[in-house]
């Protein structure tokens, strides 16, 4: 096992080198003029360790110098690091050059091409353009488009002097809706045999109406100081200003030939689902998480149309949140559009999920196409608990018996058929839900608390009747063979098992037995005695009382108690005062008389 685990490990570690992320390449530009420089970008997963080697690109090119860029990021925890390797070239000659790939750490990046026009070196005439310090060059791509399509304004910044300070403008355009995009980039070009530092900036122009649109032409402003004068940079710079020629764009409306529905003007478009399963199998209630998404190039995520899925027979779908977002492509936007949906079987069998098309108009080739989505055929299998047979009612209803067939025999036949499927369905059904026992055992545990609750509730209540004496049981009930006689005889069999306790006690000399037994006997009787005071107050004058105050002075005052003094007043019973006879013991006079 063990060595079957190094092994598979020896073959994991170049799988992970194959895993890494490629260094990718990209230009700033792809369209340059001779003269002109152009940044090669080159993104890479980390820091690189060595150097790239720049021998092939000089054959093409001159190398100009490199800079370097590294970035940081977490992101739910996980470290990421970027480096971007930026290298300035400037074309050896005109015509459709491609920038070879380069080695950076053993790996190797795509080739790039670019196209190199001719020089827009205007001779160096005086009174040219190009004898200016500082020029403004704004132009339009495409020079005609249609309603909602992306138009490219690139905006160029040429200055041939040391700016201090400067501000640029931004193009407008009433009827149209005008977005600044990426980076600015910066390189050199030649114009009049002059060479100018170049600031190039990109927008998007998207026209909202058909006609003629005239974009209103970017400034600048700025400061321009002499390197040369030591007094320059404490304000002794002089003012430089530029504009931009004025470009009108010529905006036509959506084509008769299209589509009716969304109307998608678009460089590029694609649309992908994800989540069929890949065995196209599926099972009744388990749901499939189909994931659709569109992304097109020269179209915000705003204006592409919400995504839907056709009427699917035979399962519920229902519909996630959909997720937008954005990017930039060179000079143009991408847009992006995802919709998530659950599909749910509701019954077994062959699932159709129909084809999908969007219809949208390729600018690049003015003319409609159409983005499918062929349709898919899923075999959705029976429930995980769901019984192997299952029938629906229709389907039962429409099993009957052959013509001439009907009678007793095909009525009983069909019965006891429809007797044993429901048997089995019952069955199976109680087999594969538990839950079923489950209820019926809580159920049972419930019926069993109450009967145990009444249970000791009775018995309770039997104890309270028979500890309630004489009195609480004449008040239960009267008459022979009533509750009310059962409670009484309980309450008498509870007073005489204590008068003898009580008498077994007296016996002795023990003070305190004697008195808990007598105590425990008049309670027996009158559950209300609290004590051998409330006892003497309940009781006739005579020797009971004179008892019981020999048996307090035995308890506190020391006096000594002879064995069986006790026993004979109180052999006969209890001599209780009747209700109307009046109280005259030794108690205290009342604190409030009347």
């Amino acid at each position: 096992m063990r060595r079957l685990q190094a092994a598979l490990a020896l073959l994991v570690v170049p799988l992970l080198a194959l895993a890494q992320t490629a260094p990718v390449a990209s230009l700033d530009r792809t369209h340059v003029a001779a003269g002109d420089t152009v940044t090669l970008n080159i993104e890479l997963a980390g820091e690189p360790v060595d150097e790239p080697d720049f021998s092939p690109l000089m054959t093409d090119f001159v190398v100009l110098g490199t800079s370097t860029n590294h970035t940081l990021s977490i992101i739910n925890g996980t470290r990421e690091a970027h480096t971007m390797l930026g290298i300035a070239l400037r074309p050896r000659r005109e015509g459709h050059l491609t920038v070879p790939s380069l080695t950076i750490d053993g790996q190797k990046t795509q080739p790039v091409a670019v196209d190199v026009a001719a020089s827009q070196d205007a001779g160096g005439a005086p009174g040219t353009p190009a004898d200016r310090p500082v020029m403004l060059e704004g132009k339009i791509d495409p020079a005609s488009a249609y309603v909602g399509q992306q138009v490219d304004y690139t905006l160029r910044l040429m200055f041939a002097v040391n700016l201090a300070d400067g501000q640029l403008g931004d193009p407008a355009a009433d009827g149209a809706e005008v977005r600044r995009i990426g980076q600015d980039a910066n390189y050199q070009t030649v114009r009049g045999g002059r060479r100018f530092n170049v600031v190039e900036r990109h927008y998007a122009i998207f026209p909202q109406r058909a006609g003629t649109l005239d974009i209103k032409p970017p400034t600048f402003q700025g400061t321009a100081v002499d390197p040369m004068d030591s007094g320059a940079f404490f304000g002794g710079g002089s003012p430089v200003n530029a504009v931009a020629e004025r470009v009108r764009l010529t905006v036509r409306n959506r084509p008769s030939t299209a589509a009716s529905g969304a109307w998608i003007p678009a460089r590029a478009l694609t649309l992908a689902i994800d989540g069929v399963p890949t065995d196209d199998r599926a099972r009744v209630g388990q749901p499939m998480t189909l994931t659709m998404r569109l992304d097109a190039t020269g179209m915000p995520f705003e204006a592409l149309p919400a995504l839907s899925l056709p009427t699917i027979d035979g399962a519920d779908v229902y519909p996630d949140k959909a997720v937008t977002g954005g990017g930039v492509s060179g000079p143009w936007i991408t847009g992006r559009r995802q919709q998530g949906f659950a599909v749910v079987p509701n019954r077994p069998g062959k699932l159709h999920i129909p084809a999908t098309t969007l219809h949208w108009w390729n600018v690049v080739s003015d003319k409609e196409e159409v983005a499918t989505l062929p349709d898919r055929y899923i075999d959705v299998l029976p429930g995980a608990n769901a019984p192997a047979a299952t029938g629906g009612g229709p389907a039962v209803a429409s099993t009957a018996a052959p013509s001439g067939q009907a009678g007793p025999a095909a009525e009983g036949s069909a019965a006891a058929s429809a007797s044993t499927a429901g048997s089995a369905s019952a069955s199976s059904l109680l087999a594969s839900t538990p839950w079923r026992w489950l209820f019926a055992a809580v159920l049972a545990l419930w019926v069993i608390t109450v009967l145990a609750w009444f249970v000791i509730s009775r018995r309770r209540r039997t104890r309270t009747a028979a500890s309630a004496g004489p009195a609480a049981a004449a008040a239960l009930g009267s008459g022979k063979g009533g509750p009310g006689a059962v409670a009484v005889a309980s309450g008498r069999r509870s007073s005489r098992k204590a008068h003898e306790d009580f008498l077994k006690a007296a016996e002795g000399a023990d003070a305190i037995l004697i008195e808990q037994a007598l105590l425990a006997w008049s309670r027996a009787e009158r559950p209300a005695t609290r004590s051998l005071g409330d006892l003497t107050t309940a009781l006739e004058e005579g020797t009971q009382r004179e008892a019981i105050a020999r048996l307090q002075r035995a308890r506190f005052a020391g006096v000594a108690l002879e064995p069986g003094v006790l026993r004979g007043p109180f052999a006969s019973g209890l001599a209780w005062r009747r209700p109307d006879a009046p109280s005259r013991g030794d108690g205290l006079p009342p604190l409030y008389p009347r």
